[in-house]
């Protein structure tokens, strides 16, 4: 230790060094966190082809995801 250089100034000195390593890292994160927002409202603004083409020919009627109670009338007798 110096003699121009007391306890109390070492202590300081590591002080600000540590708290300017804090707020670089907390402006990181800051930063980070706004690029994921914008990221996510990016993604959400993005277009969407949302359609479905059902096609019906010959009087049939196709069930895609629909409960029919477990029978599957394809048009000719299924057995029960």
């Amino acid at each position: 230790m110096n003699e121009d250089t007391t306890l109390a100034m070492e202590i300081l000195k590591e002080l600000k060094t540590s708290a300017k390593r804090w707020f670089i890292a907390f402006v990181i994160m800051l930063c980070i966190e706004i690029a994921t927002i914008g990221g996510f409202l990016w993604y959400l603004s993005l277009p969407v082809d949302e359609y479905v083409t059902v096609e019906n020919d010959s009087r049939n009627a196709n069930y895609v995801g629909n409960d029919m109670n477990g029978d599957l009338y394809n048009g000719k007798d299924n057995g029960n």
